[in-house]
């Protein structure tokens, strides 16, 4: 999704960073777009830290990891050793640290990717606790798949329900189109 969504805005001609995890296939980006990659929060905490500053808006399509291993071991790990107990510690949540600390006229959208049942007030939730413009939700059900159906709420207003099942290069459009006349970027 975030490769999309970097195409599409770099398409209309937005100036577009793509912090890029360790992912697989990305396809072809479009001649424009400046791609950054990351293996850890920490790397993509210093990379918003150093990009944000010269952006109007952050699109932030997922998260690296709700949590965080502790430690990390020290070469490979052998099942000799015995069983092992892996302790795990909440990850920053960057999103909202950027919010925080965000400049006037500056935009934050985040997306929630929880079951559709309770959907629409886990992403309400979150978009408050993170204190961030929209949000798109995201049912988990669409993940690892080609397609998205998901609606964006917004901190200041009604929701925007985007057509069923739209290809994620589409979903995408539809989205810049919806930031665009809302936020006026």
């Amino acid at each position: 999704m975030g490769v999309a969504l970097a195409s599409e805005a770099c398409r209309r001609g937005h100036p577009t960073t793509l912090l890029l995890g360790p992912v697989g296939q990305t396809g072809d980006l479009p001649e424009g777009v400046q791609v950054e990659r990351f293996e850890s929060t920490q790397d993509l905490q210093q990379l918003l830290k150093r990009h944000m500053p010269q952006h109007a808006m952050l699109i932030m399509a997922a998260a690296v990891a709700d949590f965080i291993p502790r430690t990390q071991a020290e070469g490979k790990l052998s099942r000799r050793n015995g069983p092992l107990t892996l302790t795990l510690d909440p990850a920053p949540d960057l999103l909202a640290q950027l919010a925080a600390g965000r400049r006037p006229g500056q935009h934050m959208v985040g997306f929630a990717l929880e079951s559709a049942h309770q959907l629409e007030q886990a992403a309400t939730e979150k978009m408050a606790r993170k204190g961030i413009d929209a949000i798109v939700a995201n049912p988990l059900e669409t993940m690892e798949s080609e397609t998205i159906t998901a609606s964006v709420l917004f901190a200041d207003g009604p929701k925007s329900v985007a057509p069923p099942d739209l290809p994620k290069g589409a979903f995408a459009a539809w989205l810049m189109d919806l930031l665009e006349a809302r936020f006026s970027i």
